[in-house]
């Protein structure tokens, strides 16, 4: 087993403060540094809005049902 910093970024706003960190860490443990880089290939799925808002002339909508 070999003594390595492993830093995984992505294209986030932490990524930066990542490396920063495992820079330090690296320098710290007088170790390697190593990055691996992570994509998210999982489709976007629209959460669904439960906030119980109506929206724009769903109030009228329903109305005119009841």
């Amino acid at each position: 087993m070999s003594d390595r910093v492993l830093a995984a970024i992505d294209s986030s706003q932490f990524s930066e403060g990542v490396c920063d960190y495992a820079a330090w860490a690296a320098q710290a443990l007088d170790a390697p540094l190593s990055f691996i880089h992570t994509v998210d290939n999982h489709a976007q799925v629209a959460e669904p809005d439960l906030t119980g808002n109506l929206g724009l002339g769903t109030r009228e909508h329903l109305l005119e049902k009841l």
